[in-house]
């Protein structure tokens, strides 16, 4: 009987043995920044500011803990563990050589990067000859996918264009043609003025006027800090605001002298993701969401949820091919995911941007989303807001 029991022992052992031995160990490496400009966010609303317990954290890395947990089921399947590492560093440090460090002595297979546009370019540039592929959760500017383009950046968070397509297409649909153009005083709120602008031209919208505003008291700048001299003295259907801080934007919905839309900033935005959106199982993913982080999802958040499910699906799909790479299988046609906004997401093969529905929405509630009925494209519709592949450089 003893002997019964020992090889019985001795056989599990062996077959445990054996499975340890066929899981793969895939670490996820996640970075980002200690202090980061665009998540100093305070709530949403500026008297929040006085406030320390509504300050809300809205770093998607919240976005790719739930994408860790949601795709536990694929490891059975992949025979994969995986596994998420974070690094967060100082923007003042030698961030490139502590990343190649990182990945050395971590093994890390896979790259999520939470970084301004202009740092994350200089490392993709940096890490281009390692072939890992790179995940862009966060950086928007459209320059990543237009021009500078490298062969293992991939993005999942949708670009400035493609949101100022989605605003411009709303705009043509209703008719309301004539916009004006209020543009802050950053660098950054030039840059997004400018994609509307684009893509207004696209559209076959007319820009009637492009007004500077600044965020002022004094009452000689009334003509560029006063809502009335700003919105007055011109017709437009529209009003398109840019203001990245969004400090100045709350206050101009309702408070234009002509009755019109606000949109941009303020009032109707466009976003990769909203929490009040009820269809295609977008409830049940915002739930789980909003259980393990007690916030509701945002747009960063869901792009980094979506690069992890990307990984896993792709390992299902391609995994068991022999000469399987990550980068092939991606822009691989027959590669989608379900991103639980309607049709199935896919990444351009020119620019490496991950093609997706966008939620034109209040602070509460999705009004509408593009691409819209009335726009349609030769190969995907969903091609018909962003930089296309005939106005883009990118040719990987």
């Amino acid at each position: 009987m003893k002997i019964i029991i020992y090889s019985l022992s001795m056989f599990f052992c062996l077959i445990q043995s054996t499975n340890s031995q066929e899981i793969e160990e895939f670490n996820i490496g996640y970075y980002d920044l200690e202090e980061d400009k665009r998540y100093d966010v305070w709530g949403v609303h500026p008297v929040d500011i006085r406030s320390q317990t509504n300050r809300v954290d809205r770093r998607p890395l919240a976005g790719a803990l739930l994408g860790i947990e949601d795709i536990k089921p694929f490891q059975r399947m992949t025979k994969t563990k995986f596994h998420l590492i974070t690094k967060r560093f100082a923007e003042q440090e030698n961030i490139k050589e502590k990343i190649k460090d990182h990945i050395k002595n971590n093994n890390i297979n896979f790259i999520l990067l939470d970084l301004p546009g202009k740092i994350l370019l200089k490392i993709a540039e940096d890490l281009s000859s390692y072939n890992i592929p790179i995940m862009n959760v966060s950086a928007k500017e459209n320059y990543l996918r237009s021009q500078d383009c490298i062969n293992n950046l991939f993005h999942t968070i949708p670009s400035q264009r493609m949101l100022t397509d989605s605003l411009a297409q709303y705009l043509s649909d209703k008719k309301w043609r004539k916009v004006l153009v209020l543009i802050g005083p950053l660098k950054e709120d030039v840059e997004l003025a400018e994609s509307f602008i684009e893509s207004s031209r696209q559209f076959g919208l007319k820009i009637t006027d492009k007004r500077n505003f600044l965020l002022s008291n004094d009452p000689r700048a009334r003509e560029e800090n006063d809502i009335d001299f700003l919105t007055g003295s011109i017709k437009y259907d529209a009003v398109f605001i840019s203001d990245t801080d969004k400090e100045f934007s709350y206050k101009l919905p309702y408070a234009t002298q002509r009755p019109a839309i606000v949109i941009g900033s303020s009032g109707l935005a466009a976003r990769a993701w909203h929490w009040s959106y009820l269809r295609h199982g977008a409830p049940q993913l915002h739930g789980r969401f909003e259980r393990m982080h007690n916030r509701r999802m945002h747009s960063n958040d869901w792009a980094a949820w979506i690069a992890i499910k990307s990984i896993a699906e792709a390992k299902v799909r391609f995994g068991k091919n022999n000469n399987f790479n990550f980068i092939d299988a991606f822009i691989n046609p027959e590669f989608i995911l379900d991103g639980y906004k309607g049709p199935a997401t896919s990444f351009r093969p020119w620019n490496r941007q991950l093609r997706q529905t966008i939620m034109l929405s209040t602070e509460n509630w999705v009004t509408s989303i593009a691409p819209l009925e009335s726009f349609v494209h030769s190969e995907n519709n969903l091609d018909t807001i962003g930089i296309d592949k005939k106005n883009s450089k990118c040719r990987n």
